[in-house]
């Protein structure tokens, strides 16, 4: 007799079911943490949710439809008269009704817990806040000429940073949009060679700076500026010139070798590779665990680096002999997910945050605030421009490829003309924002006129504060109105 089963809907459902109802008695013992502080069960409490949770979802799933039955669309459908759902029962009657009512109930008792919302204080210390209003509508104009000077320098920092990443967005934007780079493949023994000796060309131009250092020191160079720039330089001049040589070298292997030179080429690049990537996942819980480097990692633990070194060898081996050298390997979706992770990762972190990261990195001033604009402008641009590419008609670029044009030819011909007008939308919509957010990161010395009101909040200048904000709302408003006049006149 076979074993039912649960279909992936099921699961889904049940899934839901759980977390719900594990939410529920947690929540209610986090109303009451304080009364459990001391309690040496308070922690076995908490666990004790989860099998209770997962209990009262599969005795509710038996009693009745659910959420998360509902939510997977495994619910029986509910009957329909005259084109109008017709309801079995009042909500208040019906199990998903009740428990979405005690969901509701148990979130907005603990969110008005968490939040501390304290309606004594509005209505008793309103005297504290009228006071600050007072001051605030009588401006002390004789600071709005350092202010106006400021805010030019908060639109000139927004302006800059946009600038700069529409460039680079745009070149991101083609390797994140899917309908692109689903068809972008490649041979995987020659792009393997291609990767493999181009890591190595980067490694030996890294090598070849360090070891003209020496001379550049005794010359009286700037010897970080020269690093600074030489070092990336040789390593991508490395990267790409041993990255060609790779490829072309591997296609000649692949054409004048038979099929058993073929498949230990690929087994060597695959053992290369897997050396390299069990040393850099060693290098990292070393890092983490030891807090050392490799060196140290060897020392103190061997053999068991080298065992790790010799998995990752054999997993490579593995893996390249389960590729035919000629087979195509989905490249472009590859770089699609690599892309995409990396722009939302970037979006994600505020650019008050990245402010903090490159105020630490230069120094107090604008350049450390417009290059945190410029580092998530891009991510933001980045994933809009790809969208608008995602959504493009394909008609054009079908037609475009019947007559033989290449990827390149088809994004020119095709893609670019129907994506212009959204990305100037999208660029201008950007600069808007990057105005606004301008404001903010002054706050941690990222320039603009947002580091002088963070200096009179402190100092309780309300009145200096009251002309930061008249002139920070007048600016934000004329530029709204302004790039709403360009959207309609050029899109």
């Amino acid at each position: 007799m076979q074993a039912s089963v649960m279909s992936p809907r099921r699961l889904q459902a049940l899934a839901l079911d759980w977390l719900l109802w594990t939410y529920l008695p947690a929540g209610v013992l986090y109303f009451y943490r304080g009364a459990l502080a001391d309690s040496p069960a308070r922690i076995w409490l908490y666990v004790a949710t989860v099998p209770l949770g997962l209990a009262a979802a599969l005795i509710l799933q038996r009693a009745g439809t659910t959420i998360g039955e509902r939510v997977a669309e495994i619910a029986p459908p509910q009957p329909v008269e005259n084109g109008v759902v017709r309801r079995a029962a009042p909500w208040y009657r019906t199990q998903i009704g009740i428990t979405g009512a005690l969901l509701a109930l148990v979130t907005f008792v603990l969110g008005w817990q968490i939040t501390e919302i304290d309606l004594y204080s509005v209505f008793t210390r309103a005297d504290r806040m009228n006071n600050i209003v007072q001051r605030l509508v009588r401006p002390f104009w004789p600071v709005a000429g350092v202010l106006l000077e400021k805010m030019v320098e908060t639109i000139f920092l927004a302006l800059m940073a946009t600038a700069f990443s529409i460039p680079l967005a745009a070149l991101v934007s083609f390797f994140a949009a899917r309908n692109l780079m689903a068809r972008l493949t490649a041979p995987w023994g020659r792009l393997l060679g291609s990767f493999v000796l181009g890591v190595l060309g980067a490694v030996l131009g890294i090598s070849l700076v360090q070891l003209v250092m020496p001379g550049l020191v005794g010359s009286g160079l700037d010897v970080a500026l020269i690093t600074g720039i030489l070092t990336p330089t040789m390593a991508i001049i490395g990267l790409l010139g041993f990255g060609y040589i790779g490829s072309r070298l591997l296609a000649v292997v692949l054409e004048r070798g038979g099929p058993g030179l073929s498949r230990a080429v690929s087994a060597l690049l695959g053992a290369i590779l897997g050396v390299g990537a069990a040393y850099l996942l060693a290098s990292l819980v070393s890092a983490v665990v030891y807090a050392g480097s490799w060196d140290i990692f060897v020392r103190d633990q061997s053999p068991w680096p080298y065992v790790v070194l010799a998995v990752g060898a054999l997993v490579g081996i593995w893996y390249g002999r389960r590729w035919e050298p000629d087979s195509e390997f989905p490249i472009g979706n590859v770089l699609y997910d690599v892309v995409r992770f990396i722009l939302n990762t970037t979006r994600s972190i505020e650019p008050f945050v990245w402010a903090l990261v490159f105020v630490t990195w230069f120094r107090l001033g604008p350049f450390p605030g417009m290059v945190a604009l410029l580092v998530h402008s891009v991510a933001a641009l980045g994933k809009l421009y790809s969208e608008s590419i995602e959504s493009i008609d394909p008609g054009p670029l079908e037609a475009v490829r019947a007559t033989g044009a290449n990827e390149m030819q088809t994004v020119i011909f095709a893609v670019v003309p129907q994506i212009i007008p959204p990305y100037i939308s999208f660029t201008i919509y950007r600069w808007d924002i990057n105005v606004r957010m301008s404001t903010i990161i002054g706050l941690v010395g990222g320039g603009g006129i947002g580091q002088l009101l963070f200096q009179y909040q402190n100092l309780a200048q309300w009145r200096s504060v009251s002309v930061a904000v008249i002139l920070i709302v007048a600016v934000v408003m004329t530029l709204d109105m302004v790039s709403a006049r360009i959207r309609e006149r050029i899109i």
